[in-house]
């Protein structure tokens, strides 16, 4: 297998089809284009939600990138994210100043969501070159009026609405790697306002709008891009998609790097961007631009 994300077939018939044990608590479980299990707790009626995601974390950018991806798949269906678990696996050699500051910048993220890093593992292992970073995010909902769980309820003639822009995360990474050469060509104003899209990552806000807008689902964009995410969602919802290439948002720093390097935007990794589908997309584009969130149907 290539290294990053598994294809779609190897997921179905490796991962997937692997999972016998089906609990009945479990409303939404692992499935393509699910990136977070909803499991209802019948003492009281409200939901807890969970997503995990681990980066290999090579370079500075990285280190916060699996828990922001945690945290937009429970924001995505429209739960609030409250409490965190990490694993730390470190290569041998590494410096403890290093873990300390890895730490810091999960701790200040968390702070900064009201999230409680409630506990995890850490060790050094001679398996690994780079720190591995593990995060499980756990959420909650009241109930399941705004939990955006369904991707079945996508149903034809609705709107698909993206905010920000596609490869934000995948240009900030491609920014930071081949800084050196970038600077070659271009200035480091704009190399560093490249590198700086990865503060836009976080969908919390944008999730939050949309399920009390009342959208029909919601899939934030991550590996496998704006087309990876584009397909997951249909095919979660047993749907066909028409999308105009031109309406996809693409920042002109994005456009340059990628091109510098004949790479496919439209594939690259995109945390940052939410898609939604709704009955009025006009209104939802209205109403997230409100709050400064730039969103195109």
């Amino acid at each position: 297998m290539k290294a990053g994300k598994i294809s779609e077939p190897i997921l179905k018939r490796s991962v997937l089809k692997k999972i016998s044990y089906k609990s009945k608590s479990v409303v939404s479980r692992a499935a393509v284009g699910h990136d977070s299990a909803v499991i209802s707790q019948d003492r009281d009626g409200s939901l807890m939600v969970t997503s995990t995601e681990t980066v290999v974390a090579k370079r500075d950018l990285h280190h916060n990138r699996a828990f922001i991806k945690a945290v937009n798949n429970v924001a995505a269906v429209g739960a609030t994210p409250a409490y965190a678990q990490l694993s730390i696996v470190l290569p041998e050699g590494m410096r403890e100043i290093k873990l300390k500051m890895l730490m810091d910048e999960m701790s200040e993220l968390a702070a900064s969501m009201q999230i409680q890093i409630t506990g995890g593992h850490t060790s050094v292992s001679e398996a690994v070159q780079h720190p591995v970073v593990t995060v499980t995010i756990i959420g909650y909902a009241e109930d399941d009026s705004c939990i955006c769980r369904y991707k079945e309820n996508v149903k034809a003639g609705q709107d698909i609405v993206m905010t920000k822009a596609a490869g934000l995360e995948g240009t900030a990474l491609l920014a930071e790697e081949h800084e050196e050469e970038f600077l070659q060509r271009f200035t480091p104003l704009y190399v560093n306002r490249a590198k700086s899209f990865i503060d836009d990552m976080s969908i919390v806000k944008e999730a939050g709008i949309a399920a009390g807008f009342g959208v029909s689902a919601m899939h934030d964009m991550s590996e496998g891009g704006v087309f990876g995410a584009l397909w997951e969602l249909g095919e979660a919802g047993n749907c066909g998609l028409k999308v105009d290439l031109r309406k996809i948002n693409i920042r002109q720093e994005t456009i340059e790097l990628t091109n510098h390097l004949n790479i496919n935007p439209y594939l690259m990794a995109s945390s940052g961007s939410l898609l939604m589908v709704t009955d009025d997309g006009l209104g939802l584009v209205s109403r997230l631009e409100e709050e400064g969130i730039d969103a195109y149907i």
